[in-house]
Order: structure tokens, then C-alpha cells, then sequence
């Protein structure tokens, strides 16, 4: 049945000729060939009708080698292609496969949260009698679910806490967050104070700390950061052995600041020392930078932590004018230095400004481009944004606010700003106002702030600005409406926002804190359990801002003034008078009485 014929590799190999048999078909015979390396090459023949013996095998010719060797090479390229074909099918199936496999599983995910909001209440058969009362409770409960909300970036709900002790009254009070708690220095109300305040988020209660070592004068109008990344600190600048200890990141930079009004030369003083607060030791201890470098001292400037120091921008001085520089403290080398930068848009200077940085890595910007990963590269919504403020002319000894979006971009090699193209409506100018970037969502809020060119010059709007999107939206307010209020402070935790103190027309804003949630699943359980009786009515509020402006109003007023008001010139008389009255019996306290 099986015949082989050994050739060797020298000759030509043997054709079939078919033509001569007339007893059967081409289409019978099944040809396998196979090629070994050497010096012999072995080709089988076989027949499929392999019971009929009178079948014979065909003559062999060399003439007809070429046609079958050709013939046979086009069957295995046609193989080859059909071959690869398959694979690219199969690996298209696969990875359509793999895309459905991941949308299944999405749609589980949500499904599973879903399902975790949906209370499940077990069937129960009423009687006939009570179908008219279940009928009214079922309405009163879609009454009071039917909450229509926005979509997301829309909307922010707001909640009011209550606490049993609130520190005292103040503005223009700084704080930084640490995990799960806020830290508060200085700020102005009565008199100008120094105690530092911690805030417990998950328990909702304030602390006043205990300080200890070089402690600040009072202040307010500072900056206050919490550095959160650990590096090499350096308390002293030498030139020729640095001393650098490494830190945790759990502490605290306070910078700049201006003291109480100082009668006698008729002037608010300004700072420039900076001291850092170790939130373990409860202990603050005075940097000694490079004197020759150290910025002027100011207050009520822009500043963010960068890097491996602090960042700080603009300014108003002793004598009320705005500064236009840019300053950096490196704290490993504990060494001010001026910055310079490239198409700067506030060339007559700016105050009263908010800077965010918005980097994934901030810890990364300034060291050199070859000790950082490839995993490093910055995007291109990242750098540091900064938002509103004003600047003074002082030949029309007039002020003009601002409500100008600019980014600074420290990756590139000369410090360029930036002026985005925005789409939306932004908000309107304004000073003294916060701006908080909520880093899960993307987004930087702008909340508050004052423009003393309007009627009502205090602001209680709030806006959101989309980073990637770049765009502006003005969010919707819900549950408990915050009072206008400036020179507040803010800090954002996870969702939220938690805004503290400030001042109106009516004088200071209690210290209580006010809560904005920004999540959407947050709002809707927050709605649900919200009761509008317990908050106070609209009426109320309006009469409170009805009422005269009280004696702390005036002494707020004269603290931003460009020029202190003149002062009557009294007579003789009238100071003798007054000095009568100063030494009167009700001015006398109550332990001398």
C-alpha cells in the first residue's frame, strides 16, 4: 500500500504524471511530503482508496518537479495566511470578551451599592379598616423624599453644628489640617489674639493646646501650613555645615502676620519671622534664615506649602501699599530667595489673593530633572492657581478688586504664568475670601469674600472651578444657607469644606463651624434627615442685618481702611472733659468698687 522512494540531496526530486492513468482521479491521492535536513529527502504516497489494490501508482517524470514544488509552496503561504487570520479573530474576540467582562462586573459594583441605600421592609397584610391611613403616611413620606438635585458639581449642602464650647469671636484667623484634625492660630476680634485651636473632625469638639518654647507674638492676617510630607529641616542657615534634621512632616509653619495697632506711631506693624509648631511636642521653635535675603515683613499675602519650603506672593505693608514679589523659603537649607518669573500678569502688585497648588507630587517640583522618575511627568492642569485679591493705586488712593485666574508653572524652565482660556460665568472680584481645592473631585471652591464698591459688599455665593474642564459653575446651596461673611477660613476634609468665623455688616460671624458637602450620595442622605424647623427662618435673618452696625463693625472698618479717618480736633474743654470721664466711678472695674 505504501511506497517510498529514497533520493538523495543531489538529484532533482520525482514528478507524478497523472495524465497517463485512466483507472482513477487526481482527487484519490493524498500527497504528503516531508522534508528533512541532510543528505535524503523521503516522499510517501498514498492512496485513499486504500482496499482496491488494482489501483497502481502513477510513472515518475523529472520534467514535472518545478510545477509541484511551486504548487505545493502557494498551498503552505495560503495556509500561513488563513493561519494568521484566526489569530487576529480570536485576539479581537478576546479582548471584546474582556471589555464586556469589565462593564459586567461596573455594573455589579454599583448595583451592590445600590442596593446597600435600599431599606428592605418585610411584606405585611393590614387589615381593610387601616388602607386609608398607610394611603396618608405613604404620601406624606413621598412628600417629603421628592428632593429634586442637580448633577454632579451642581450642588452643596451646607449643616450647621452645634458644640459646647466655640472659641472666642475673630477674623482673619489661619488654619492648617493634619489628617483628621485642623489647627488654628491668631486672628482679630475684641483684641488680637495668639492661642493656638485644634478641631477634632470626627468628633466634631474644640481644644485650645498648650504652647511651648519660642512662641509667636499675637497676630492676624498670617499664613499658617502644615508642611505633611516628611524631608530635612534646617533651623539655622550656615555656609559652611549645614545641620538638617529629619522631620515627619507633623508640623506646622507659621510666616508674616501683623501685630496690634500701635498708638503711638500710628501704624499696624507687619512680621517676618516664621517658626515652625511640632504637633507632638506642642513646642514652636524660631528659624534663623539668611538675613541678607529675608522678605520684607507684610500681611494679608498669598502662600502655599511647594516642594521642599514655602511659597509666599504679594502683600500690603505697614504704610498700605502692595508688594509685586515672589519669595521661597527652602526649609532644608533654611534659606529665603527671590523668584523670578516670566509674563507676570500683577506687575502693580496684588494682596488679599488666594494660591492653591494643585501638583500630584509637590514634594518633587524643584529638585532636578534627572533624580526624578519617569512615573513624575506633570500634566498640564497642574501648577500653582491664583485667584482674586486686589491692588492699590496710590496716586487715586483707590482700591481695585479682582476676579483674574491665573497659573504658575513651576515645571517649566522659567516660571511662567499662565492666563487659561475658561469657559462659564466667574465669580464676581473680591478679597478676603477662601479658596479650597478638593483633590477627589478635582476641583477648587470659592466661597465668601467682600467688595466694598457694592451695596452689600459681603458675599455667601459659591463657586466651583473644574480643572480639567476649566470651567466655572455656580453651585447651588442646600440644606442650612451660611451668612455672608469675609476674612473667614476654610479647610478641606475628604467631600467637604469646613468654614470658620468671619465678619459682615453686623460683626463677627460665630465660630462655629459650617460644614458644605460636596459628594452627591452625602447630599441626598443629608436631605433626607434634614428638618428645616430646627434652623432659623429666613425673617430672622433679615432683621439681624436690618439692625444698626455695632461698635466692633466700626473698629473692623478702620482696620482696612487705605488712610485712617481723620480725627476731630476737640478743644481744650472737651479733652478735659473726656479725661473727667475716663476717671469716673462706672469706668472703675468691678474688683476696685
Amino acid at each position: 500500500m505504501i511506497e517510498r522512494n529514497r533520493v538523495s540531496s543531489q538529484q532533482k526530486l520525482p514528478t507524478l504524471d497523472l495524465s497517463s492513468t485512466n483507472r482513477g482521479t487526481a482527487d484519490k491521492l493524498k500527497v504528503n511530503i516531508t522534508i528533512q535536513s541532510g543528505d535524503a529527502q523521503f516522499i510517501s504516497f498514498r492512496s485513499l482508496n486504500e482496499k482496491n489494490p488494482r489501483f497502481p501508482l502513477p510513472h515518475n517524470s523529472v520534467d514535472s518537479s518545478s510545477n509541484l514544488n511551486s504548487s505545493i509552496q502557494n498551498d503552505l503561504s495560503q495556509n500561513k495566511k488563513i493561519v494568521q487570520l484566526l489569530g487576529n479573530t480570536l485576539y479581537r474576540q478576546k479582548f471584546e470578551y474582556q471589555e464586556v467582562q469589565e462593564t459586567l462586573i461596573k455594573k455589579m459594583r454599583t448595583m451592590t451599592r445600590m442596593q446597600k441605600y435600599v431599606k428592605r421592609i418585610p411584606h405585611k397584610v393590614e387589615p381593610f379598616q387601616n388602607l386609608e391611613k398607610i394611603a396618608q403616611i405613604t404620601q406624606q413620606q413621598q412628600v417629603k423624599k421628592k428632593v429634586s438635585f442637580p448633577m454632579f458639581y451642581n450642588g452643596a449642602f451646607f449643616t450647621k453644628l452645634q458644640h459646647t464650647w466655640i472659641p472666642t469671636v475673630r477674623e482673619n484667623t489661619m488654619a492648617a489640617d493634619y489628617q483628621k484634625r485642623i489647627y488654628m492660630f491668631g486672628g482679630i476680634g475684641s483684641e488680637v489674639f495668639g492661642d493656638m485651636i485644634e478641631y477634632e473632625i470626627q468628633f466634631g469638639k474644640f481644644r485650645e493646646l498648650k504652647q511651648k518654647g519660642d512662641i509667636p507674638l499675637n497676630r492676624y492676617g498670617h499664613c499658617l501650613h502644615c508642611i505633611g510630607y516628611p524631608m530635612l529641616l534646617s533651623t539655622q542657615f550656615s555656609y559652611d555645615n549645614q545641620q538638617q534634621n529629619p522631620i515627619n512632616g507633623r508640623q506646622l509653619i507659621i510666616y508674616g502676620g501683623e501685630m496690634q495697632f500701635n498708638s503711638a506711631l500710628k501704624i499696624r506693624e507687619n512680621l517676618s519671622d516664621t517658626r515652625i509648631y511640632d504637633i507632638e511636642t506642642e513646642t514652636w521653635q524660631l528659624l534663623k534664615p539668611n538675613i541678607e535675603c529675608i522678605p520684607e515683613s507684610r500681611r494679608s499675602f498669598g502662600s502655599c506649602i511647594i516642594g521642599r519650603g514655602l511659597l509666599i506672593m504679594g502683600g500690603i505693608r505697614s504704610r498700605f501699599t502692595v508688594f509685586n514679589d515672589l519669595h521661597y523659603l527652602n526649609l532644608s537649607l533654611c534659606k529665603w530667595a527671590p523668584l523670578e518669573t516670566q509674563k507676570n500678569p500683577f506687575i502693580k502688585g496684588l494682596a488679599f489673593q488666594q494660591l492653591i497648588c494643585v501638583y500630584n507630587k509637590p514634594q518633587y517640583i524643584f529638585e532636578k530633572r534627572e533624580t526624578r522618575s519617569k512615573q513624575l511627568k506633570n500634566q498640564d492642569y497642574e501648577g500653582v492657581y491664583c485667584f482674586g485679591g486686589c491692588f492699590i493705586d496710590e496716586n487715586k488712593n483707590t482700591q481695585y478688586y479682582s476676579n483674574f485666574l491665573a497659573i504658575l508653572k513651576f515645571d517649566q524652565p522659567f516660571n511662567n504664568w499662565v492666563i487659561p482660556e475658561i469657559t462659564g460665568k466667574p465669580p464676581l472680584p473680591r478679597i478676603q475670601h477662601t479658596a479650597s481645592y478638593i483633590q477627589d473631585m478635582n476641583i477648587i471652591v470659592i466661597f465668601g469674600g467682600r467688595d466694598d464698591q457694592k451695596i452689600n459688599p459681603y458675599f455667601n455665593d459659591l463657586f466651583a472651578f473644574k480643572i480639567l474642564d476649566r470651567e466655572w459653575i455656580q453651585l447651588d446651596i442646600f440644606g442650612s444657607i451660611p451668612r455672608p461673611r469675609a476674612a473667614h477660613t476654610a479647610s478641606a476634609y475628604k467631600s467637604q469644606i469646613l468654614y470658620f468665623g468671619g465678619v459682615n455688616l453686623n460683626g463677627y460671624v460665630e465660630f462655629s463651624v459650617n460644614i458644605a458637602e460636596f459628594s452627591q450620595n452625602q447630599i441626598r442622605q443629608l436631605a433626607a434627615e434634614y428638618r428645616p424647623n430646627d434652623q432659623r427662618n429666613d425673617q430672622e435673618l433679615e432683621k439681624e442685618e436690618q439692625q444698626p452696625q455695632s461698635i466692633i463693625n466700626k473698629q473692623y472698618f478702620s482696620l482696612h481702611s487705605i488712610n485712617p479717618a481723620p480725627l476731630k480736633k476737640l478743644t481744650k474743654a472737651e479733652e478735659l472733659d473726656l479725661q473727667i470721664k475716663q476717671l469716673s466711678f462706672q469706668n472703675f472695674p468691678k474688683h476696685l468698687k
